[in-house]
């Protein structure tokens, strides 16, 4: 069962409250497109990772390729951190992607494998 753009978000944003980062939600402009910011307090300050979500078929989209070469170039500038989650299902061609748009220097691609429990199994 895939998982829709807004559904991993969601799950993006409790895994990395659960890895100790506060999460918020961006305000949009127009050169910087995340959907999620992650804060990481420590004693030497605070670090800032931009995350993209994106599902499967979100990889085929210009936009996905737009926000992510945005995102990359303010990271590239800032010095913050990104993240690119994507579904395990479509590890290749995240892979793809993450290579044809260029921002491997800057960012992290990162697969992400849900497994969901029947109903009355344990």
């Amino acid at each position: 069962m895939e998982l829709m753009r807004e559904e991993l978000v969601e799950l993006v944003a409790s895994m990395m409250e659960e890895e100790g980062f506060e999460v918020y939600e961006p305000v949009p402009s127009e050169d910087y497109l995340p959907d999620l910011l992650a804060v990481y307090e420590e004693e030497g300050g605070s670090y800032q990772i931009a995350i993209q979500v994106e599902d499967c078929a979100g990889l085929e989209t210009e936009l996905a390729e737009s926000r992510a070469r945005h995102i990359a170039r303010h990271c590239r500038a800032s010095g913050e951190g990104f993240l690119l989650f994507i579904p395990m299902e479509c590890e290749e061609l995240g892979r793809e992607k993450f290579e044809e748009w260029g921002i491997s220097d800057v960012a992290e691609l990162i697969p992400v494998d849900v497994e969901f429990e029947e109903d009355g199994e344990v």
